[in-house]
């Protein structure tokens, strides 16, 4: 009993393991994935400023020269390693924080330049 145990364990420790998503053919690097989030995040912003301006995402595929399915199959298997995903999505924070102090620096020294 006591050995048809320790076996169970073991196999579902094996089990666990090994990767549950294989690596697809055409994988995105991670900066790759964070730039394309970046600019995702920068297109739905500008299309919910304004509606009138709107931009395909079937753009953004040519922009980084993929199509749908690399994309997805590349989310997919960055998404079956949690800490990987979550290292490229506090990358695609910081850039776009980082983008907004730019801004918010530009618009400070046009105030500045005015007074």
């Amino acid at each position: 009993m006591k050995q048809t145990f320790l076996i169970l364990i073991f196999l579902i420790l094996a089990g666990c393991a090994q990767d549950r998503i294989s690596k697809p053919d055409a994988l995105m690097s991670s900066e790759q994935m964070i730039n394309f989030h970046v600019d995702l995040a920068l297109l739905n912003a500008s299309t919910n400023y304004a509606k009138d301006n709107f931009i395909p995402i079937d753009s953004l595929y040519a922009f980084h020269n993929i199509d749908s399915t690399t994309f997805a199959q590349s989310n997919v298997y960055y998404a079956s390693k949690p800490k990987l995903y979550i290292k490229i999505f506090e990358s695609v924070k910081a850039e776009l924080e980082n983008m907004q102090k730019q801004d918010t620096l530009q618009e400070l020294e046009k105030l500045m330049r005015r007074e």
